[in-house]
């Protein structure tokens, strides 16, 4: 085989090597795939093993967001310990619940607390390229009761540490 057939299939052989890589790359960076998370305590330690996580690099939606009906502080306690806290500010009420259930996709995930005394299901959606704004709404029985948009007022905590 001449020196010039040697290279153009060396050149193939690795053209088509990245382009595979990149395909199975691309694949496994796709938006809209399923949420998926978990504890894994298999090593001893509790680690969360999670595709849709609150922080990422310099994205993080923990803190506090409102509007002029709501108020809400998102954060994670611990691995696979998120704590929501509400406040309605018409009312003055508030609730405070914590849960580990991610739903969603990787683009759009949900993370879900349940107040079981009200039959109430609380559910917080974000989008990775905004930091600033979360989506809170409310469920009982399946129905819609809110759904509002809410604003990053801070970085700090209301109902927590």
């Amino acid at each position: 085989m001449s020196v010039k057939l040697k290279a153009i299939a060396f050149t193939t052989l690795c053209t088509l090597t990245l382009a595979l890589s990149l395909s199975l790359a691309a694949k496994a960076n796709r938006p809209n795939q399923p949420c998926q998370a978990r504890l894994d305590a298999r090593t001893g330690t509790d680690d969360e093993i999670n595709n849709c996580p609150i922080t990422v690099g310099n994205f993080s939606i923990r803190g506090t967001f409102s509007n002029s009906n709501w108020q809400a502080s998102f954060w994670a306690w611990e691995p696979a310990y998120y704590i929501l806290y509400v406040k309605n500010k018409r009312d003055g009420s508030t609730i405070n619940l914590t849960g580990f259930d991610v739903r969603g996709t990787t683009s759009r995930p949900q993370y879900r607390f349940t107040d079981r005394d009200r039959g109430i299901t609380y559910v917080v959606t974000f989008q990775y390229w905004d930091r600033n704004t979360i989506r809170l709404e409310m469920y009982r029985n399946n129905q819609a009761i809110a759904n509002q948009l809410l604003a990053r007022e801070s970085d700090k905590l209301i109902g927590g540490p």
